[in-house]
């Protein structure tokens, strides 16, 4: 699991995308990231997001978003994210 904390802007949205990318592996362990302490989450942050649940497709593992903050599920679900991959409100739900 990886856990994010704080916005995911245009300044920390490159260093997230390269960080979710290094977890996806073939046929590897699902790839779990933790959004529940993200405050904002723009536009930079969404398109990481999709970016790398098209790698977890090819990958074929499960992408899991734990989130349940209005900063985080407002854009997820305005944007149709909220619809691709699974997004639950926390740790023991997403099993």
């Amino acid at each position: 699991m990886i856990a994010v904390l704080g916005e995911v802007d245009v300044r920390s949205g490159p260093v997230l995308h390269t960080r979710l990318h290094g977890h996806v592996r073939k046929a590897g362990p699902d790839l779990i990231v933790d959004l529940t302490a993200v405050s904002f989450l723009g536009m930079t942050g969404l398109a990481t997001l999709m970016a790398v649940w098209e790698a977890t497709v090819i990958a074929e593992v499960e992408f899991i978003v734990v989130a349940r903050t209005r900063a985080v599920l407002r854009p997820l679900r305005l944007t149709g994210l909220d619809r691709k991959f699974d997004v639950v409100p926390g740790l023991a739900a997403e099993r």
